[in-house]
């Protein structure tokens, strides 16, 4: 039984949670509401606290509110949408709420109220029925019953009790979980973190296996050998803790480092948290740059990663893109997309910096910074393209201050496309934004995937592999045959008749002769309409329109 927890038990029960979830992310995945393959909630939470867990593993740091306050830093930094966001904020308040080297059990429930409380407090509009329900009452009936729980064990396993039977009531609170039977996903994977957890407590061993996400982070076949020259240097990051012995923490001004890495290295993305500065850099003495940082305190983090690598090579390609001075602009965009064809038509567009990203691999708060860093200007518009990426943008928004950023909270690809294409130059960066979201504001968006179970949702008879299409989020078509679904979404539109510009995002598995049928159909519904065809190359979605 573990009576009480430091800093180093919580890092062993979070990795334990983390292994569990690890294991089981592709479960959390599969329950989507819509029977679409883009389930990514899982791999969002998993990514989010695997990045937050591997930063803070070597710290070895028995005060509790030391450990959890280098632990939520990280979490933040490597949050991956709404769930994994929302995750990042739970352990933020935990943080938040603990001042001492240890707690017992009421100590520790205590924690789990103020990581409910400030999850909610980052969500302008919190849902019941999702994660956040199921932190809520977990912690809050559990928290009643602490009179009858004496050690750690016992109130996991209360938790556990109560998180679960929360889960199971996530239907009833949420009508949209109810039609497509299945709980909320951000809360199943929750559960799976908070048993891992207990295992650990209770001494049960689990096998942690790496998932197939991983592999990009190993290093198979490198052409570097003992005849190869080093001509990209090292991708170099690390997590600083500033130290009262060396400096003043709350004054010390983080462009001293980056006035100094400046002449040594590129690339360059730091900021500070408090009294920590977390840096990456690209450099060819990465010894240097530690020896000289060490001056004002102690690293709690570092990794250094051979940019000639084949692993890390198609970044070390970048390396170079920001060693010329960047341009000063008033307004910088950034944009979310998946598909080689997508990023080349926003660039055409006149879209600054392009993330790779979008369903499945949803954006970071640390890649949008990263993106930030590339730009030097006084604004910066982001169009985050996906309602599940938006969190991560407003969360990158508040950690970075060289520049103004404004989230246009653009939930699909096509209302990203319609935005951009309003660009204008505009003294007045708020006129500029109203007209934009004007633009998107009158978009509808028909998106045409296929189907990874049988389902029945809003009267319509869904089997596996049917191609199904999505108008607004909702359900409308399903058939074998794509072009058939596509044909009959369109005329399930009731309004299609009256739509004036038809932009047809075609995807890496969609021939020209196909596109071509889609916009004569469409013409033949509605005679006036305008359409436009781009090769996309997105994954997942055949048609975005």
């Amino acid at each position: 039984m573990i009576e009480v927890v430091d800093g180093i038990a919580f890092n062993k029960m979070l990795f334990a949670g983390a292994s569990m979830l690890s294991n089981d992310f592709e479960r959390i995945n599969a329950l989507n509401v819509f029977p679409v393959p883009d389930g990514d909630t899982g791999t969002n939470m998993k990514m989010t606290i695997e990045g937050g867990v591997n930063a803070v593993n070597s710290l070895e740091e028995n005060n509790l509110a030391v450990y959890l306050k280098a632990l939520s830093r990280a979490l933040v930094l490597n949050a991956r949408g709404n769930s994994g966001v929302i995750l990042s904020q739970f352990f933020k308040g935990l943080s938040l709420g603990c001042e001492c080297e240890a707690v017992d059990a009421k100590g520790f429930a205590e924690l789990m109220i103020s990581g409910y409380k400030r999850a909610y407090a980052v969500v302008s509009n919190p849902t019941e029925g999702t994660i956040l329900t199921v932190m809520r009452e977990a912690a809050e009936n559990t928290y009643n019953k602490i009179s009858d729980i004496s050690n750690i064990n016992q109130y996991l396993e209360v938790f556990l009790e109560e998180a679960k039977v929360s889960l199971d009531n996530t239907p009833n609170l949420l009508p949209i979980l109810k039609k497509a039977n299945v709980i909320d996903s951000g809360g199943a994977g929750f559960i799976l973190i908070v048993e891992g957890m207990l295992k650990y407590c209770n001494g049960d061993k689990i096998i942690y296996t790496k998932a197939k996400t991983e592999s990009k982070n190993m290093i198979l076949g490198t052409t570097f050998n003992a005849d190869s020259i080093l001509t990209y240097g090292y991708c170099t990051e690390f997590i600083l803790q500033l130290q009262n012995s060396k400096v003043d923490p709350k004054t010390f001004d983080v462009d001293i480092i980056n006035s100094y890495l400046a002449n040594v290295g590129n690339s360059i993305v730091s900021f500070k948290d408090e009294d920590i500065i977390k840096v990456h850099v690209h450099t060819f003495d990465p010894g240097q740059v530690l020896t000289h940082c060490r001056k004002y305190g102690e690293y709690l983090s570092v990794k250094i990663e051979n940019m000639n690598v084949s692993h890390t090579e198609g970044e070390a390609l970048n390396m170079n893109t920001d060693v010329e001075e960047k341009e000063f602009k008033k307004c910088a965009t950034v944009v979310v997309c998946n598909g080689s064809g997508l990023a080349k038509a926003f660039k055409e567009m006149g879209v600054d910096q392009v993330i790779s990203g979008g369903q499945t691999m949803n954006t970071s708060t640390k890649d949008f910074i990263q993106a930030f860093e590339k730009i030097n200007a006084e604004n910066i518009l982001v169009y985050p393209n996906n309602s599940n990426i938006i969190m991560a943008a407003q969360q990158a928004k508040e950690a970075y201050t060289k520049a103004n950023i404004h989230v246009i909270p653009t939930k699909t690809i096509a209302e990203g496309y319609s935005a951009v294409s309003m660009l204008y130059d505009c003294d007045d960066i708020n006129e500029l934004i109203e007209a934009q979201k004007d633009a998107y504001s009158n978009v509808s968006t028909l998106e045409i995937t296929y189907a990874i179970r049988n389902a029945k949702i809003d009267g319509i008879d869904v089997k596996k592999g049917d191609y199904i299409c999505l108008y607004n989020g909702q359900l409308i078509a399903a058939s074998k045959k794509r072009l058939d679904a596509l044909k009959n979404a369109f005329k399930a539109i009731e309004d299609f008749a009256d739509k004036q510009v038809l932009t047809i995002l075609c995807g890496n598995d969609v021939d020209v002769a196909e596109a071509t049928e889609v916009t004569k159909y469409a013409k033949a519904l509605n005679n006036f309409i305008e359409s436009y065809v781009v090769s996309g190359n997105q994954d997942i979605y055949s048609y975005i329109i």
